[in-house]
């Protein structure tokens, strides 16, 4: 009932609401071009400053990652020659190196190879800790180009790997795992080469931090390598590493911005604004980036550079360089300060709310006084009162009603058994049942616990008792197919409403009653309630 009268006030909430939404909504959208006009002036000087302070951070930060790495490797050689004892016993050296790997926990592998390329040592690092890979789980890694590079070395040279994907058993590892490799060729006391020592850096380490400043720029920040392809996207992971899977991939970043391009690996640092945005960007020379601690160490590495990019777009996306057309305008203020339309929609709904409230205040009390919220059925007062109005209205040439007084056999039963929640969705459904097969003009009401009355408007007792049969009908459809724990099982009495003056209204309802229970005992006799 609650529903009908919110329904039947639904076209005023929603003239309500609209008229409502419109009006805040151009006063915001009038105050926010104001503000956003303003503020458009300052956004390319205060861009300039942000982008190149970001890109600068990232640039030093990943020349300050990459020097502190290269001496890791010292360290690992330098416990090689303090606890190599023969190529039998590395049982200490491994021991050593896992808590390395634990207490470092950015080195996916610390690996020797012997001169063959065999993995003699390896020591790997997860989530859930370090551990000493078994020995009939080592490979062979002669064909990989950093072993290649580093076997032949002298021995006070280090190499340091370009930034690849790992590679296990001659495939790409997934889920993908981006490496650089620090490599170091190993010389036992006799100054004979016994194979290299390897760090395997998993750059998810430095990639995760550059991502972490990345998040104050105001557009997009690119890390490429130096043929332009992605090795970090702030805003498309799925453009990185296509060179990884397809050496000739044409995702790259020359390919989407030539004239740009040209200018960023020309080396320097330096900002353009061009037709596609603005573009904040830093040279890495990757071959020179570390200054090893010792003197005598020579670093190698594979001629490479990288490059530090941002980019924003010139786009209304952004909101960053929205044109001074109006319309433009118009569109970068709801982008900027949509947040305030759910404010502007939530006062909306609340005033609309606060109108329609006022139309329906005074109907769901009328509802409350006079409905069984249970049940939707006439309370014991109102319905009372409708039948007498009923009874008082009748006249000797329109004098047809019927009273039938119900009682719902077990309810007691149900509610001590199955508890009241179940009771109370027998009553429903009772309720619900008499209702959807008596006429519009008919009513029932609720007089209290498990007893009803239901008035029949126009008919005479046996036309009722018809009526009542298909009640009873719909009743047993339940008890045989709905299959629940109890049977709905209801006794009735119906008694003809009289015009005659002399007869009091409570004598017909007695009478109904007495009717209701001469029923109720013959039931009772056999009736089973709860379904055994």
């Amino acid at each position: 009932m609650i529903q009908k009268l919110i329904k039947a006030d639904k076209k005023t909430f929603l003239l309500a609401f609209v008229i409502v939404f419109i009006v805040l909504s151009l006063g915001l959208l009038a105050a926010t071009m104001i503000l956003q006009s303003e503020a458009n002036r300052e956004q390319r000087v205060k861009a300039d400053i942000s982008e190149r302070s970001l890109i600068e951070t990232e640039r030093y930060f990943i020349t300050y990652k990459i020097n502190r790495l290269a001496s890791d490797l010292e360290f690992v050689y330098d416990t090689m020659l303090q606890h190599y004892v023969s190529e039998d016993n590395y049982e200490h050296l491994e021991e050593l190196w896992l808590a390395y790997s634990n207490s470092r926990k950015v080195y996916d592998q610390i690996r020797f190879l012997d001169a063959s390329g065999n993995e003699v040592i390896r020591v790997d690092y997860t989530p859930e800790g370090a551990f000493i890979m078994p020995k009939d789980q080592l490979q062979n890694k002669k064909s990989r180009y950093y072993f290649k590079h580093t076997i032949e070395l002298s021995q006070n040279q280090l190499y340091i790997s370009t930034l690849d994907l790992n590679m296990e058993r001659g495939a790409i590892e997934l889920p993908i795992n981006p490496v650089i490799r620090f490599a170091q060729p190993y010389f036992d006391a006799n100054g004979l080469k016994q194979g290299i020592i390897i760090l395997n850096y998993s750059a998810n380490d430095m990639l995760s931090q550059i991502a972490s400043v990345a998040t104050g720029s105001e557009g997009e920040v690119y890390l490429l390598n130096s043929d332009s392809f992605w090795l970090y996207h702030s805003r498309a992971s799925y453009n990185e590493w296509t060179f990884s899977f397809n050496p000739d991939s044409t995702v790259k970043f020359s390919n989407y911005y030539p004239k740009e391009w040209a200018m960023i690996s020309a080396g320097g640092t330096g900002t353009m604004t061009t037709d596609s945005g603005y573009f904040t960007y830093a040279t890495i020379p990757y071959n020179t980036i570390s200054q090893l601690d010792s003197k005598s160490m020579q670093l190698t590495s594979e001629p490479d550079y990288w490059y530090v990019v941002g980019f924003i777009p010139n786009t209304l996306e952004n909101n960053k360089y929205p044109s001074s057309n109006i319309f433009d305008l118009a569109i970068s203020a709801l982008m900027q300060y949509f947040p305030l339309y759910f404010l502007v929609l939530f006062i909306s709904l609340v005033l609309a709310g606060f109108i329609t409230i006022n139309r329906t205040k005074s109907k769901e009390i009328k509802y409350f006084s006079q409905y069984d919220r249970m049940t939707n059925s006439y309370n014991r007062n109102a319905g009372i009162d409708k039948l007498s109005d009923l009874y008082r209205s009748l006249s000797k040439s329109n004098c047809a009603a019927s009273l039938c007084f119900i009682d719902v056999n077990g309810l007691k039963e149900v509610n001590d058994t199955l508890g009241h929640e179940t009771g109370d969705e027998l009553l429903i459904t009772v309720s619900k049942i008499i209702r959807s097969c008596i006429r519009a003009n008919d009513f029932l009401v609720r007089l209290g616990g498990d007893e009803f009355l239901i008035v029949f408007q126009g008919i005479e007792a046996e036309v009722a008792e018809d009526v009542w049969a298909r009640i009873v009908e719909e009743f047993n459809k339940i008890n045989n197919y709905e299959n629940r724990r109890y049977l709905i099982s209801v006794s009735h009495g119906i008694e003809t409403l009289s015009c005659n003056v002399n007869e009091l209204l409570d004598n017909v309802l007695h009478q109904a009653d007495a009717k209701m229970y001469d029923e109720k005992r013959r039931i009772k006799a056999n009736l089973q309630i709860i379904r055994s």
